[in-house]
């Protein structure tokens, strides 16, 4: 079908670190404390895995933005960064969203896997129909608002509108 921008492989890897991380690729005002709320989870060890998922995605999400073809040294160093920042996001998710911060996580992985199945071409991952129809599945959907909601909640990070 021609040529195919990487927008949408792009778009989609930043959307699953955004909808973990609820901060798009800037973490300018990450740093700002957010005020006390009431909270019945471990909401520091959470928001803080959060966080460092975001500063751990944004080095992929500079390959990705390249477009073309991601070299398969900096992709599988971005990817194993990205994969161990997640982890430690699932490791850290309050009971009440584990569910849903499992699915958020394993469409990263499916993205990564495709990326890195792909050799790093982004346009072959834009173009991936099967990807595409997985992640826009009803329960994807729904989990990664279900988590945008409680960070925006819990860790006081504002994630309307930015998605």
């Amino acid at each position: 079908m021609g040529r195919t921008s990487p927008a949408p492989v792009v778009a989609a890897i930043l959307a699953a670190a955004f909808l973990l991380a609820g901060c798009g690729g800037s973490l300018a005002d990450a740093d700002t404390p957010a005020p006390p709320r009431p909270d019945r989870t471990r909401p520091g060890d959470f928001c803080g895995a959060v966080l460092a998922g975001t500063r751990a995605a944004q080095p992929l999400a500079a390959l990705l933005t390249r477009g073309g073809t991601v070299p398969r040294d900096q992709l599988t160093t971005a990817a194993e960064t990205v994969r161990s920042a997640y982890a430690e996001v699932l490791a850290t998710a309050p009971g009440e969203i584990r569910a849903d911060v499992e699915r958020s996580v394993a469409a990263v992985d499916l993205q990564l896997d495709a990326l890195e199945a792909a050799d790093g071409d982004t346009a072959a991952v834009a173009d991936n129909a099967e990807l595409r129809g997985r992640l826009t599945a009803p329960e994807y959907v729904q989990a990664a608002e279900q988590v945008r909601n409680y960070i925006g909640e819990h860790c006081g990070i504002d994630t309307h509108g930015l998605g």
